[in-house]
């Protein structure tokens, strides 16, 4: 589904700049999208570079979050708090995210247990073209995000 969805603020824990997504640009029970967008005032721009392609395990974090946090709502609940485990086969195919790229991060549900414990297939993409690749394994626990 595309259309108006919540700000990141109220699916994330996050708050003020450690809130890396710009938007959610779509979101279905198995998938969402995010974008980024790279200016010079991102929190981990480097002048003459644009941010480190590791920033993208952060950014895949915070989709996989999102994801959970509209799940949750579309069930008539809150947000729940979540953390990131590990990261598998994290590919980069670029140094820097350069200023200016909007990016397109999709995270996509691979499995999930009752538990609470799950693992997310994700992507970071800029004009069709494949920038960052990983699985994440992730935790979502009982406890909401506050109002």
């Amino acid at each position: 589904m595309r259309g108006a969805f919540p700000s990141v603020a109220e699916l994330l824990p996050h708050r003020g700049r450690a809130v890396m997504l710009d938007a959610v640009l779509e979101h279905s029970a198995d998938h969402t999208v995010a974008r980024v967008c790279i200016a010079r005032t991102h929190p981990l721009f480097v002048t003459g570079h644009g941010v480190p392609v590791w920033a993208g395990i952060e950014f895949m974090a915070q989709a996989a979050a999102a994801h959970a946090g509209l799940n949750n709502r579309r069930a008539g609940g809150a947000p729940h708090i979540g953390m990131l485990l590990g990261t598998r086969r994290y590919q980069a195919h670029t140094d820097y995210f350069a200023e200016n790229m909007q990016l397109e991060v999709r995270a996509e549900r691979e499995f999930g247990d009752s538990q609470g414990v799950g693992a997310c297939r994700c992507r970071i993409s800029h004009n069709g073209q494949t920038l960052a690749s990983a699985t994440l394994i992730v935790v979502e626990t009982s406890e909401a995000l506050a109002p």
